[in-house]
């Protein structure tokens, strides 16, 4: 009896080997990215970690308490705004995101993980219908679009005119001060929602307004990725529109082998675990992304009952 249970449990490791090296990694990344947890804990200094954060492709604010390194995105529209071109940064960016195409989002984003963290939850998942799933992976490319817009036009109106710009940018306001804070989950989660709770319990006082409607609205994204997947991260988030853009060019992608791959019809397995939603079987078998929504986290690889799901990198 003893036997079988332990060829059991090595069975069920096996079948979920990707699975449980994603969450050591994605786990580790948490940890390392938000390093002042670790600080505490351990009592040691990690501060060598802090440039290392500063580059990461993910979405970090730089106000949160935890790290005191905020992700790319939040560096390059910030940069933007201050009239400086970030050269360096965009060029990081793109050569990282043509290496690793969205990998970062499915194993290393800490804000990745949250949502992965609350899809854990034992519900039932849900798919939204095609037509609703198309209209909302929008929002994000017009939160890229708005922001794009607004930095660059503060930017450059500090460079040609400088009163104009103190203007703009004080009828802007906190919007000014931090361009992606109000599309950051990771604003809401690590300074935003905390400072709510410590107003409430120290001075009994709510938020205005408009920062109920952000409370609102965030948490109703939160509850909401319980039962839809990576919710902020599909429809949301900005660096997700930025990555998704050229993730077709990159050279890390999954492929699938025809010879293998049996089809819709004889199986399927691959679409009903994504939990992106993308059609696979209906994209090339030379490589796949979803229009730039996968994030590379496997799992139709895993569970693939015919081992037609390969990782490829550049032409081979």
């Amino acid at each position: 009896m003893g036997s079988k249970k332990n060829k059991e449990t090595k069975f069920k490791l096996k079948e979920h080997k990707i699975i449980i090296v994603r969450r050591i990694v994605q786990i580790t990344a948490f940890l390392l990215i938000n390093y002042i947890i670790l600080e505490w804990i351990f009592g040691i200094n990690l501060t060598a970690l802090d440039g290392l954060v500063k580059l990461l492709p993910i979405l970090n604010s730089p106000r949160n308490p935890l790290s005191t390194g905020a992700g790319i995105t939040e560096y390059t529209f910030f940069s933007m705004a201050e009239g400086i071109f970030p050269f360096l940064l965009i060029a990081i960016f793109f050569l990282v995101t043509l290496t690793t195409n969205r990998w970062f989002c499915g194993w290393i984003c800490p804000i990745g993980t949250i949502q992965d963290g609350c899809a854990a939850i034992p519900t039932k998942k849900r798919t939204l219908k095609p037509k609703w799933h198309k209209f909302l992976l929008n929002i994000k490319y017009a939160i890229l679009i708005f922001l794009v817009i607004m930095t660059f036009s503060l930017g450059v109106s500090k460079t040609v005119n400088y009163f104009y710009y103190l203007e703009f940018k004080q009828a802007l306001g906190a919007l000014a001060e931090m361009p992606v804070g109000f599309f950051s989950l990771s604003e809401f989660l690590f300074v935003y929602f905390p400072q709510v709770v410590s107003d409430l319990f120290m001075t009994g006082t709510w938020p205005d307004f408009g920062g109920m409607i952000i409370l609102l609205i965030y948490v109703i994204i939160l509850i909401t990725s319980f039962w839809v997947p990576r919710f902020y991260c599909r429809y949301i988030c900005p660096y997700a529109a930025i990555a998704s853009s050229v993730s077709d060019y990159s050279f890390l992608k999954l492929s699938r082998n025809p010879v293998k791959c049996v089809g819709r019809s004889e199986c399927g397995i691959c679409e009903n675990v994504c939990p992106k939603q993308i059609k696979i079987l209906d994209e090339p078998f030379e490589f796949f992304t979803g229009n730039g929504e996968c994030n590379l986290c496997l799992k139709c690889k895993e569970k693939c009952p015919h081992d037609a799901m390969y990782i490829k990198f550049g032409n081979v």
